[in-house]
C-alpha cells in the first residue's frame, strides 16, 4: 500500500489505508445489499495507482492548485503528490504554480467568485504517451501561456496539446466554450487495444483505460445478441461502446445531446473504418426507443422519469445498463420494471468507494 501524504484531508482519495482486496470486497458487497442479488463477476483494475487519464485540478486566488479539502467546496489541498494520474502531473502542477507567480496570473477565488484560471486539467494517453494540458480561464490570456509547454519539455516532460479554455460566464466544470489551441490540436489520441480514440477537453472519455477493454467486451457480452438489424445506444458520448456495438448489429443507432462529443465520435468511428453506425445528435427522452436491445450509460445523475416512462412503454427485449453510481441505477431498474438477469462490476476506482456496475436486464 502507498499512502499519499495528503490522505485524510483531500477528498481524492478515502481508500488509500485499506488493502485492495478489502477495497474490492466493500464495493461488491456494498452493491449485493444494495440490489439484493449477487453480482456475478467482479473485475479489479490492474493497475491501483496512477491510473487515471485525467484530472481537473482546482486553481485558487492564492495560486494552490489541487483537489477539495474533503467537505470543504471552498478550501482547495495544495497537492505536492497525487497518486492517481501520474508522476509527471505532480511537476506539472509545480511548474504551473511557478509560471503563474512569475507572470502575474491569477487564480480564482470559489466563495467571492473572481479572478482568471479555474482549473489546470492534465488529459494522457496512457497507451500512446500523448498529453493534452488544458487551463480554463473567465479571461483570455493572451500570449501569457504560450512558453509554458516548452519549459514543460526543457524539463524532459512531454507536451502534445496545449489548450487554453475561456468562459465568458462563471461555471463550475472544467469546460470552456471557446477554445484556443496554443500548441498541437484539439485533440489527443488513446489506443486501448484495437480501438483509437481522440479525446478532447469538452468530451467525456472512461477515466481508467486499463479496465476499458474489458468493460466494453462485458457491455457487448451482457448485451447477449446474436445477430441482429439495430441496437439502440443512449449516452453514447465519443463512441466508446459504438465502435464494438457495431461489430454485432446491422446498425447502431447511438444518440448524445453533446454537439461537440458528436463531433468526435464521428472522428472515431471514421478512424477505426466504422460505418454502420448513425449518430443522432439530441436529448436521449426526444427519440424513439423502440428497439429490442438497448444501452444506456447515463450520467450520475441516471435516467430522467420521462425516458424511463418511454423505454417501460417500448418494453425492449434485452438492455445493458452502465453507471458509476449504484443507487441512482437501482432507482432506475426499479422504475423500469424489469428483472436483474446478470450483474458485473468492474473497479475502475481504485482507492475511491466508486465502481462500475453494469446491470443487464431482461422483462419480467
Amino acid at each position: 500500500m502507498k499512502i499519499c501524504k495528503h490522505f485524510g484531508i483531500c477528498g481524492g482519495c478515502s481508500y488509500l489505508d485499506k488493502p485492495y482486496e478489502d477495497q474490492l470486497e466493500e464495493k461488491v458487497k456494498r452493491v449485493e445489499d444494495l440490489f439484493g442479488v449477487k453480482v456475478d463477476e467482479v473485475y479489479p483494475s490492474p493497475k491501483q495507482y496512477y491510473y487515471r487519464n485525467r484530472m481537473d485540478f482546482a486553481v485558487s486566488e492564492d495560486l494552490k492548485i489541487g483537489l477539495n479539502v474533503r467537505g470543504k467546496w471552498w478550501e482547495i489541498v495544495d497537492l505536492e503528490e497525487c497518486l492517481l494520474l501520474s508522476p509527471e502531473a505532480d511537476e506539472i502542477r509545480r511548474i504551473f504554480r511557478e509560471y503563474m507567480l512569475r507572470h502575474g496570473l491569477r487564480g480564482w477565488n470559489r466563495v467571492e467568485r473572481r479572478g482568471s484560471i479555474r482549473f489546470l486539467s492534465i488529459i494522457e494517453g496512457k497507451f500512446t504517451d500523448e498529453r493534452m494540458i488544458f487551463v480554463t480561464s473567465f479571461e483570455d490570456l493572451g500570449e501569457k501561456l504560450e512558453r509554458f509547454s516548452e519549459e514543460l519539455e526543457s524539463m524532459g516532460i512531454g507536451v502534445s496539446s496545449l489548450i487554453l479554455g475561456i468562459n465568458q460566464g462563471i461555471r463550475e466544470d472544467a469546460r470552456a466554450e471557446d477554445l484556443r489551441v496554443i500548441k498541437g490540436s484539439e485533440t489527443i489520441v488513446e489506443k486501448i487495444d484495437s480501438r483509437i480514440y481522440h479525446l478532447h477537453p469538452n468530451t467525456f472519455f472512461q477515466p481508467n483505460p486499463y479496465t476499458l477493454d474489458k468493460l466494453i467486451r462485458c457491455v457487448v457480452e451482457l448485451l447477449d445478441v446474436r445477430g441482429c438489424e439495430g441496437i439502440l445506444e443512449l449516452f453514447s458520448g465519443i463512441g466508446t461502446f459504438t465502435l464494438d456495438l457495431a461489430r454485432i448489429a446491422a446498425k447502431v443507432y447511438a444518440v448524445e445531446e453533446n454537439e461537440t462529443a458528436v463531433r468526435i465520435a464521428e472522428m472515431n468511428l471514421k478512424e477505426n473504418g466504422v460505418k454502420n453506425v448513425e449518430l443522432i445528435n439530441e436529448r436521449a427522452e426526444r427519440v424513439s426507443v423502440k428497439y429490442d436491445y438497448v444501452v444506456l450509460d447515463p450520467p450520475r445523475s441516471g435516467l430522467s422519469y420521462k425516458l424511463v416512462k418511454k423505454l417501460r412503454k417500448a418494453k425492449p427485449r434485452r438492455i445493458v445498463y452502465v453507471s458509476c453510481n449504484p443507487e441512482t441505477q437501482l432507482r432506475d431498474v426499479r422504475q423500469l420494471g424489469y428483472k436483474i438477469d446478470r450483474i458485473v462490476l468492474i473497479d475502475q476506482f481504485p482507492q475511491t468507494p466508486l465502481v462500475e456496475s453494469l446491470v443487464a436486464l431482461k422483462p419480467k
